[in-house]
């Protein structure tokens, strides 16, 4: 997630990025198999949509984790995404078509809200769709999933914190927050529409220093939402992140939920990015090699 955290939720734009690890959906003999909740949902509906198929189905998302914890990149979203391709192609279908893919991210954010209603399923669309994805809700639907172009001047790192988060618990914590002080939630919702907003534009316009301008505001934004709530979604190694890539020309801000999991910093030059790079070395900081906007749903 690069942009919209939270705010997504409320209507507002997001922009999302996929990323170059995969989970992989195969047919095996092996009848003790068996698929993560979310995407044995996606199976069941895209049967449904489709037709039966017979045989066992595994997902290894075995790359999606480290020292078998999740890295917060989506293993769920991507495990739906490639069994919503898997049954597609099956059925003859072109897993290079556009069209399958709108198709795929249709199953396989079905079959995941069914399980994870809380999020979003701007995570699906990045799996499903590959590259770089303007998504939006409205009334809680999909009103748009599309590739959009990310400025090729911007270097992008992305940090784990080493710590997992789960989405849904900082999600309720949110809604109760709400519940219990709806003028003041609304103070922080519209002021992350409104961030969310110009973080977003200015992406699509390719402005480097303004998108590095809102990463920094948004991230703030973030944890201002937090301390409301009464969570820790910008965490002290989330925020230890963002210092030091603001003391190397850049911005750092949680990617997704926060709390723990991972963090996006956005940099105006590669050689900016790199002295980021040795700075993580020095502070015992483990940034993931990682390429952003790689291919979607595909068959190998």
């Amino acid at each position: 997630m690069i942009s919209g955290e939270y705010a997504v939720l409320e209507g507002a734009v997001a922009i999302v990025a996929s990323v170059d690890v995969r989970a992989h959906a195969r047919w095996t003999d092996d009848s003790s198999a068996t698929l993560p909740p979310e995407a044995r949902e996606t199976r069941k509906l895209a049967e449904l949509a489709l037709g039966a198929v017979s045989g066992t189905l595994a997902i290894d998302a075995g790359d999606l984790r480290k020292s078998g914890r999740k890295l917060g990149l989506g293993s769920s979203a991507a495990a739906s995404a490639a069994v919503a391709g898997a049954l597609l192609a099956t059925h003859g279908h072109d897993l290079n078509d556009p069209t399958v893919q709108q198709r795929a991210l249709e199953l396989a954010l079905a079959g995941h809200k069914a399980i994870a209603p809380e999020g979003s399923g701007a995570d699906v669309a990045a799996a499903s769709l590959g590259g770089f994805v303007r998504f939006r809700l409205e009334n809680g639907k999909l009103a748009e999933a599309v590739r959009v172009q990310f400025p090729a001047a911007l270097a992008t790192r992305v940090v784990w914190t080493g710590k997992e988060a789960r989405t849904s618990e900082f999600v309720r914590a949110v809604r109760a927050f709400e519940a219990r002080d709806a003028r003041a939630f609304g103070f922080l919702r519209d002021d992350l529409i409104d961030r969310a907003a110009h973080f977003a534009e200015a992406i699509e316009r390719g402005d480097v220093a303004a998108v590095i301008a809102a990463a920094r505001a948004y991230g703030l934004g973030m944890g201002q939402l937090g301390r409301s709530a009464g969570v820790d979604i910008v965490t002290a190694e989330l925020a230890a992140i963002a210092r030091l890539a603001e003391q190397h020309g850049g911005a750092a801000k949680p990617s997704g939920a926060g709390g723990g999991d991972v963090a996006i910093a956005l940099f105006p030059s590669v050689d900016a990015a790199l002295t980021f790079d040795a700075a993580c070395v020095e502070a015992g900081l483990d940034r993931l090699s990682l390429q952003l906007g790689a291919p979607g749903v595909r068959a190998e």
